[in-house]
């Protein structure tokens, strides 16, 4: 079914009203007439040109609106909830606390780079690498770090190997739970 438009008749005999347009036709000669109905129910061909085309916007589909129990105490939550604790359930439905990223600092202490002479925000500087006395352009990271990896080697026996600087610092032990060692 297409798409019935709404128009409003600028000149003519109907001029003024607010017509319907189901159809656009062209005769022998080029010129475009409109088959509207009139706001009383007769239909008129009208010329294209007298009509002055009303754009409906299409309105917002209203969201669903979620229906929930009046004596709901809590949200249901699907799964396998039947061995938890009531408190642990509902703890589950709680939405998690993001962590947001560091703000810039306050405060402004200045100091100025041992390495390059700069002045730089001390506070700007806590919690990264590197020294504190060294700005962010000049600081390095003077501790390598470690890398883990877990090593699942029973039910419950799990170690971790630990790597740092690419050697091996521990190793993880290997369970023989039949003693064939």
């Amino acid at each position: 079914m297409s798409k019935v438009l709404k128009a409003l008749v600028k000149s003519g005999r109907h001029a003024g009203l607010l017509v319907r347009i189901t159809n656009i036709s062209t005769d022998e000669l080029g010129r475009q007439n409109a088959a509207c109905f009139l706001p009383n129910g007769t239909r008129a061909n009208i010329r294209l040109g007298d009509l002055s085309i009303i754009e409906e916007k299409p309105e917002p589909e209203p969201e669903p609106e979620v229906r929930r129990a009046k004596t709901a105490s809590m949200p249901f939550i699907g799964g396998s909830t039947g061995s938890r604790t009531l408190t642990h359930t509902k703890n589950m439905g709680k939405h998690r606390v993001e962590v947001k990223a560091q703000a810039p600092a306050k405060k402004q202490i200045l100091a100025v780079c041992e390495t390059c002479g700069a002045e730089y925000n001390l506070e700007d500087r806590k919690g990264m690498p590197g020294k504190l006395t060294d700005c962010e352009a000049c600081a390095e990271e003077t501790q390598s770090k470690a890398t883990g990896k877990m090593i699942f080697s029973h039910k419950t026996g799990a170690t971790i190997e630990i790597k740092k600087d690419g050697e091996l610092r521990h190793e993880a032990e290997t369970y023989d739970p039949k003693n064939k060692g």
